[in-house]
């Protein structure tokens, strides 16, 4: 038998207008859509953009459509699909209307599991601060260098603080795998002469081209496999075409990346230039 789970009333959510729902921990949005001349239907998606979780009843819409009010990714509430990264599509909910009240389907829920185990920790090159999920025992003093998993790729650490306990938890950016060791400094420091060499014959072949970007620094990821190269300037088709002659002098893989923006869930920033496929 379906759990159905009141919301309210329907009437407080009038056609062309949305809400938000928090429902065993999970905040929902409900889109009452307006069709014409004819009644309106409520939709109901995942109401944090998997992006970087912005909350989706904030953003523009029209009819179907809602757009994130971050970074401008396009979502329709009726299916949950995101049309400009199709893997990162939204949970959608079933709703229904009786006597006035609208309910949502509580089976879709399940029973709320334990709060994750997060951690604030300051990553990259540009010291970004974003919130980290590690296993339930594990506890990490501040300071402490951790090896973590991004959606780069794996690269270190550093634990600013526990999260503690919050209403809403916010979407972890990616796990802490292991306290890091000086094993894996040496791990590192052996690889630091090619990210010069990148580095260098990037700027360089920036200056001989004209191109009206800076590369202001450069690091390597701890999966040995990646050199992320940090620009000012705007996104440009000849960062692409750089970045493959690049690809194609070594064995890493070159990533360039603007320095204003943080990484994303989808693995290459918003602003990325289209270089990280090899």
């Amino acid at each position: 038998m379906t759990n159905w789970i009141p919301l309210g009333n329907a009437y407080e959510i009038s056609p062309g207008t949305r809400k938000a729902y928090t429902v065993q921990g999970t905040e929902i949005a409900v889109f009452h859509v307006a069709e014409g001349d004819q009644p309106g239907t409520f939709y109901a998606i995942d109401n944090s953009c998997p992006h970087q979780g912005a909350s989706l009843i904030e953003g523009e819409g029209c009819g179907t459509e809602v757009t994130c009010p971050l970074h401008d990714w396009n979502f329709d509430v009726a299916t949950g699909e995101c049309h400009d990264f199709p893997d990162f599509s939204l949970t959608r909910f079933e709703l229904k209307v009786e006597t006035g009240v609208l309910m949502v389907n509580g089976d879709a829920f399940g029973e709320p599991g334990p709060p994750e185990n997060l951690f604030l920790v300051r990553y990259g090159a540009m010291g970004w601060v974003d919130h980290f999920s590690a296993e339930p025992e594990d506890d990490y003093p501040h300071r402490t260098a951790v090896l973590i998993e991004t959606s780069r790729g794996e690269e270190v650490g550093e634990i600013l603080s526990a999260a503690g306990q919050m209403e809403k938890p916010p979407t972890a950016a990616g796990t802490i795998i292991r306290e890091f060791t000086p094993a894996d400094q040496s791990t590192l420091s052996s690889q630091e002469d090619v990210t010069a060499r990148v580095f260098q014959e990037c700027q360089t072949l920036i200056q001989e081209r004209g191109m009206p970007t800076e590369i202001i620094d450069c690091e390597q990821l701890f999966d040995q496999q990646t050199i992320v190269l940090y620009y000012l300037g705007s996104r440009m088709p000849a960062l692409e075409i750089l970045a493959q002659e690049l690809n194609a002098n070594y064995a890493w893989r070159i990533v360039f990346h603007p320095v204003d923006e943080a990484p994303t869930a989808s693995g290459c920033s918003s602003g990325g230039c289209g270089c990280d496929d090899k």
